[in-house]
């Protein structure tokens, strides 16, 4: 079975993998774009320093509403919700994954540890990060 398959069938199950991403620059407007033709995946929120650039990212690739009050409203309501605290879309309440995409060392570092205590999946798309801690 492969990963496509078994997405396939948490969208026919209506349970979604559902990912937090920081960081909507360019590496995360591509993902924000596979996202949103990716049958089984919710994205649940995203945060980024300047909320209204996540936003146009959102709109730029179509199919992410990203107008949820709250991480509780993009939970039941199946779209997404934008902001600042990237700590806090760590610390989200089902949130099953969360993706780092800032470039910042620094801050990949934190969201890994952040992630880690919080008992959530971390993907990095964070290069300096890797390059600045490796595998400690």
């Amino acid at each position: 079975m492969n990963l496509h398959t078994m997405l396939g069938r948490r969208a026919e199950d209506r349970c979604p993998v559902r990912v937090g991403l920081i960081g909507a620059g360019k590496f995360g407007t591509m993902y924000l774009s596979q996202a949103a033709r990716t049958p089984g995946i919710h994205v649940l929120a995203v945060a980024d320093l300047d909320p209204e650039r996540a936003r146009a990212a959102c709109a730029r690739v179509g199919r992410i509403d990203a107008s949820a009050a709250s991480f509780d409203a993009a939970l039941s309501g199946g779209n997404t919700y934008v902001g600042d605290d990237s700590m806090a879309l760590v610390a989200a309440n089902g949130l099953d994954v969360v993706i780092d995409a800032t470039g910042s060392p620094t801050a990949g570092i934190a969201h890994a540890l952040a992630a880690c205590e919080h008992g959530k999946h971390i993907v990095m798309v964070n290069v300096e990060a890797d390059v600045l801690a490796g595998p400690l």
